[in-house]
């Protein structure tokens, strides 16, 4: 149905989980570590190793071409017998270069590469040597005289003996990137997955503890508990705990205001509702007809009083509310001042106080209008209705770089300077007081002055006699004061 609100209790079962979701983050992690060693090893496979099996291969073909020349000048000289004893002795020798070779790298800890070795002389073969293992592996083209993918290639050459030694070993790694090297390489991932999982999962279930409690601890308190959390030692949870011990904070405020509200509605319309009862009664029962007509007054001024009371503790009620809530903008005070001002210049005019005041053309401020409207409909009400015929209120309103200032000043009894304190408590009225009144007005006030973050002080008035009700507002709550 349109406009309904969901029941917190009907609301739907939650769907996803935060210690799967950091489960799946840390397997998550786990894979992308091990995709970046891979990356890691196919860059030392295909760069690194590369370069340094190709180092290699220069550095034995020199060696190759060392080993010629240690054959002397039958090599060199290709003529007569010592050609053919020095060609005889010359593969002899290259296997036992060969041999040290492949002791070299197996000390290291690897497999001899595979190669292919030829020596020319004046451009025809006198040696060539291929690794047993060749045939693992498509043999290079002799016609090839460059690197590939499968082959690295060097070439040296001796021009006073013509001599060339040409040497192919295989690129390094190709093992890495077959079936047997990526089953190499994942099965200690996956066999080490599950014991990764438990690992992971009682790591999470044991660190997951104190949310759950925190849970627990919430979850058993009753509606009308609203104390606070104890704080959480854990650094994670402790701006949960922070913020959850703020919100009931709010809530203790909020119910504190709904509980003071109802206390000063009951305490406030006591008087005049058993006035208005009384009275009522009396116009109801009475066959004095004079006795009547008083009683019907006493009603009419009851009712009023009743009504000025609710409005007075609505004004106390919005003055009291969250600044946080309020609606701040900015308006001129001015044009308030003088519109607040016309609203009270009836009642002055009937008890013949003249109205005046004194403020530049205008004064913009960032306030909350409503809240602001009640705190001055309160001075001006009290200043005038405590102030004797004849008399005069003086309204002024000033402003520096640092505040605005509102002041009333009224030529009435005054407040004593030993009570000035006790007059901003709700319900108070000084002794001897004739005129009717709530005692809300300057806790009113007060309450709205707070909203503003404005001070409120009361100070004698004219000539020392009278009050002068003096506001404070912060620069920093107008801004844009003009």
């Amino acid at each position: 149905m349109a406009g309904a609100t969901l029941d917190p209790m009907q609301a739907p079962a939650p769907t996803k989980s935060l210690f799967k979701r950091t489960l799946a983050l840390f397997f998550g992690m786990a894979l992308v570590a091990w995709c970046a060693l891979m990356a890691s090893e196919v860059y030392d496979i295909k760069v690194v190793q590369a370069r340094n099996g190709q180092a290699w291969n220069h550095v034995w073909a020199e060696h190759v071409l060392l080993q010629l020349r240690t054959q002397g000048a039958g090599v060199g000289a290709g003529v007569g017998a010592g050609v053919g004893a020095d060609t005889a002795r010359l593969p002899a020798a290259l296997g036992q270069l060969e041999h040290l070779r492949s002791q070299e790298w197996r000390e290291m800890g690897y497999e001899p590469p595979t190669i292919l070795l030829q020596v020319l002389q004046h451009g025809q073969l006198l040696h060539q040597f291929a690794s047993p293992d060749i045939g693992r592996r498509p043999p290079p083209d002799p016609a090839q005289r460059a690197s590939n993918a499968d082959w690295l290639y060097v070439e040296l050459a001796e021009p006073q003996q013509g001599l060339q030694v040409r040497r192919w070993q295989e690129v390094p790694g190709d093992w890495h990137f077959g079936l047997h090297g990526l089953a190499y390489y994942s099965r200690p991932f996956f066999l080490t997955l599950p014991v990764l999982m438990l690992t992971a999962w009682l790591m999470l279930r044991v660190g997951f503890n104190p949310l759950r409690q925190l849970g627990g601890q919430i979850a058993g308190r009753s509606p009308k508990n609203l104390q606070p959390l104890p704080p959480s030692p854990y650094v994670e949870l402790a701006p949960v705990v922070d913020a959850l011990n703020a919100l009931l904070a709010q809530l203790r405020d909020h119910h504190g205001r709904e509980r003071d509200f109802l206390l000063n509605a009951a305490h406030g319309l006591k008087t005049p509702l058993a006035v208005i009862q009384a009275n009522a009664d009396t116009t109801l029962t009475s066959t004095d007809a004079a006795r009547g007509a008083q009683a019907r007054q006493r009603l009419v001024d009851g009712v009023r009083q009743a009504t000025h009371t609710v409005h007075q503790l609505l004004s106390l009620a919005r003055s009291e509310a969250d600044p946080l809530t309020l609606d701040m903008r900015s308006i001129d005070l001015v044009g308030l001042l003088r519109d607040r001002m016309v609203l009270i210049n009836d009642l002055a005019q009937r008890r013949d106080i003249e109205l005046e005041l004194q403020a530049p053309a205008d004064c913009v401020a960032t306030v909350h209008r409503e809240t602001m409207g009640s705190l001055i409909d309160n001075l001006l009400d009290n200043a005038v209705k405590y102030s004797p015929p004849g008399s005069r209120v003086v309204v002024v309103l000033d402003s520096d770089d640092q505040a605005l200032r509102l002041s009333v000043t009224d030529q009435g009894p005054g407040i004593p300077p030993a009570l000035r304190e006790k007059v901003f408590e709700r319900f108070f009225r000084l002794p001897d007081q004739e005129e009717p009144g709530s005692g809300l007005g300057l806790a009113i006030v007060d309450s709205a002055a707070l909203q503003h973050a404005a001070t409120v002080t009361l100070e004698a008035g004219f000539d020392g006699r009278g009050l002068r009700v003096a506001l404070r507002l912060p620069r920093a709550s107008a801004p844009n004061t003009a």
